[in-house]
């Protein structure tokens, strides 16, 4: 064989060992890398959730200091101490309904009278009530008993109730009360205990608070276990209550958790922090066997730990020692969220580098600096990618958070997905505590439906549109103009969610009804004129005549009594023609000013007999010190007069008219308010009270001319007139009753004369 073949054939031999040793080599640095990345990465993402497992932990530990404050804060009031009438509720309330959010589910007061303690004040979401039990071997009664206890908090064991299928993990806070605050009813404090207060905690609602929303990687959840194994928080309704040992096991025993008990009992229930990854059943409705990986430690919850006296400088510098009183918390998620973009990111690199292999078998160390340039290259692509799409997410949040409109996310079934600033401020909810909720627990049944009616015609019709409707949250009418948009679902067919974003136009709402009401009155008070004018003249002419009859007849006669008769309708009749032709009476710019007080206490001496008779109480409220208003002082007055006795009819067994003078502050015009507690305007005619005619009292009871001259009357001199009612008729809770503001202009000091 020639030489030169046979040197070639070696030179082939060669080259091939050295394709295949450049693929080998590759391929296992690509492993190597592979590894690598998944250890950073992994450690990285462990780190990450160990973080909000901290962070949870201290939440919750300030959570606990915070209930620990109110319930301090609560037991020196002298309402409290005391148990004044009245007072030792609302006082109650107040805390109750901010710490409601937090899991208490009831404060409690128990009294005692001697060596007994028979009584308890009690507020829950029922509402107060008094509870007559013996409570003297209460394990918290006899801890306050004890003087050496005064000033500190006890916490009791964690108590396990049934709550249907379920059980719900429960915790009492107390501390004795005694007699230590002063106030007008007690000048002097005795010092003596008088009882204990303390909050009943559900532990799965304020561990909730504080970890439901937690979420590591896509799809990683939170949970909090007590110092026995017993879940406080679990995603898993199932598993609150349960012990953490057994109930995994109990919904999958083809499955060993060993791996996970023995880092909750050797580890966490230890009071060690770290991380680790074990095996699990399910996650989040999958159910297979995967790999999790978990971040544990511990939230230290006890009332006297020595943490609890110490700023948290010192509490980062020395740590907790001597408090063994702790709660486990885990954060936990799917390797394979992890692990997922790791592997399809190197399986288009393995292939990237068989090519320039291949392609370039000369150049195999080019192709390894290409390689590594490339990754390092990818990787810096990621990083920008990852920054860019973090400042457009910022972006976006700040754009929904600061707009002035509702913006929220809904489903078909009507629940909260999400929701922005402008929603949680209408509502008074925390953005947080909307989402999960549905529109029946923040809408009226009536509105509710309405709203779900819309939002699945928007699914169902995969279209968008916009509706103007009123809508009554917390009590006040809102005018909305809502845009419904669909968002479809990955398929690019289905509809997913509903996005909504609803503009309050309430203000421009107003004016273009009170345009509208004030051309229907133009109208009607041409029409009222002409109608004044044609009947004025007969009715004086039968006036006139009767008056001369009467001074003919006997005053006992029969003919005598006929023509009173006649002679009071025809006076009726002129007072309608009289309040027709001051309807009719075209605006005109007044320059006269008059005293509201003056004006309203003039109305109240003639009608206080009236008042008296029907059983109204009078509570008269008039500010000192305000300008005159626009405004001619008999015409006002027969305003104030027109909605006193409206005011009186609706309270036909007595109750309460209450009138105010005031500055209104937002506007800065004089304002009168008066409010009765009578039986209230229904809905069905709350559109129709200033149109002409209309009433709702019987015949010969009423002209139906009274509110449409008053608000012609106001309306003349600038000022404005609204009113604000609840009705039982339309199905309102508590009392009933209707408020009339009227807005006047004031007086503007005249410029100086030169």
């Amino acid at each position: 064989m020639p030489i030169k073949k046979i040197v070639f054939k070696r030179l082939l031999t060669a080259l091939g060992i050295l394709i295949i040793g450049l693929l080998a080599l590759a391929f296992i640095l690509g492993i190597l890398s592979l590894k690598r990345t998944q250890e950073i990465v992994s450690d990285d993402f462990q780190q990450q959730q160990l973080i909000l497992a901290k962070t949870t932990a201290r939440q919750i530990e300030d959570g606990l200091g915070f209930l620990r404050r109110e319930l301090r804060i609560l037991a020196y009031s002298p309402a409290i101490q005391y148990l004044e009438d009245v007072a030792w509720a609302n006082r109650m309330k107040v805390s109750f309904d901010e710490l409601s959010k937090m899991g208490v589910v009831a404060i409690e007061r128990i009294d005692f009278t001697g060596n007994q303690a028979g009584k308890a004040y009690v507020l829950d979401a029922g509402g107060p009530r008094i509870l007559n039990e013996d409570f003297s071997q209460a394990p918290e009664v006899v801890w306050a008993r004890d003087s050496a206890n005064r000033g500190k908090i006890y916490q009791g064991p964690i108590v396990l109730q049934p709550n249907g299928d379920h059980k719900t993990p429960f915790m009492i806070m107390a501390t004795p009360l005694y007699e230590e605050s002063v106030d007008e009813s007690h000048p002097r404090a005795t010092g003596n205990l008088d009882g204990v207060l303390l909050f009943k905690i559900d532990l799965s609602r304020f561990t909730g608070h504080y970890c439901a929303n937690i979420r590591s990687g896509r799809t990683g959840y939170c949970w909090v276990m007590d110092n026995k194994g017993t879940f406080l928080y679990h995603p898993e309704r199932e598993f609150i209550g349960e012990d953490a040992f057994t109930a995994r096991g109990q919904r999958d025993p083809a499955i060993s958790f060993a791996a996970i008990n023995e880092i909750q009992k050797t580890k966490m229930l230890k009071g060690e922090e770290g991380t680790a990854s074990y095996i699990s059943g399910w996650h989040r409705g999958v159910i297979k066997q995967m790999e999790k990986f978990v971040a544990y430690t511990n939230a230290h919850v006890g009332a006297a730990c020595p943490y609890s006296h110490l700023s948290r400088a010192d509490i980062d510098t020395t740590g907790r020692p001597g408090c063994n009183e702790i709660w486990p918390v885990a954060v936990v998620a799917p390797t394979d969220e992890v692990y997922g973009t790791i592997h399809s990111l190197y399986v288009r690199q393995f292939l990237i580098q068989g090519i320039l292999i291949f392609a370039l078998i000369c150049a195999a160390a080019a192709v390894i600096y290409y390689e590594s340039r490339w990754s390092v290259e990818l990787q810096c692509e990621v990083d920008r990618t990852t920054i860019d799409l973090r400042r457009s997410q910022k972006q976006y949040k700040s754009v929904v958070e600061n707009a002035r409109d509702l913006i929220f996310l809904v489903d078909e079934e009507g629940a909260f997905l999400s929701a922005n600033t402008a929603m949680a401020r209408v509502f008074g909810v925390p953005a947080a505590g909307i989402v999960r909720k549905k529109v029946t627990d923040l809408l009226s049944r009536e509105d509710a439906e309405t709203m779900l009616n819309w939002v699945q015609d928007a699914v169902h019709s995969r279209k968008s549109s916009e509706i103007k409707a009123p809508m009554r949250i917390k009590g006040r009418v809102y005018w909305f103009s809502t845009h419904f948009v669909p968002i479809f679902g990955e398929d690019g067919r289905s509809v997913e969610q509903v996005l909504v974003m609803a503009r309050d136009i309430t203000d421009r709402q107003q004016m273009e009804n009170q345009m509208a009401q004030t051309e229907k009155l133009a109208s009607l008070g041409t029409l009222a004129a002409g109608v004044a004018h044609e009947i004025n003249n007969p009715v004086g002419v039968m006036l006139g005549f009767t008056e001369l009859l009467l001074d003919k007849l006997p005053p006992d006669s029969k003919e005598h009594e006929m023509l009173k008769t006649i002679e009071r309708q025809g006076l009726n009749a002129k007072r309608i023609v009289e309040n027709l032709m001051t309807f009719a009476r075209q605006p005109a710019k007044h320059e006269e000013f008059t005293d509201i007080n003056d004006d309203i206490a003039n109305v109240l001496a003639l009608v206080q007999n009236n008042l008296l008779t029907k059983k109204v109480d009078l509570d008269l409220r008039l500010a000192k010190g305000l300008p005159r208003v626009r405004g001619d002082a008999g015409e006002l007055q027969q305003v104030f007069l027109n909605l006193i006795n409206n005011a009186a009819a609706a309270m036909p067994n007595g109750g309460k008219l209450t009138v105010i003078t005031k500055t209104n502050p937002y506007n800065h015009m004089v304002e009168a308010i008066l409010a009765d507690t009578g039986t209230g305007i229904p809905k069905k005619y709350a559109d129709r009270i200033f149109v002409p005619f209309f009433t709702t009292k019987k015949v010969g009871e009423g002209t139906g001319l009274g509110l449409a001259v008053s608000y012609a009357i106001v309306n003349k001199f600038g000022g404005a007139i609204r009113f604000e009612s609840r009705a039982a008729e339309d199905g309102a809770e508590g009392a009933t009753g209707t408020t009339f503001f009227v807005d006047l202009q004031p007086e503007y000091a005249a410029a100086p004369k030169t």
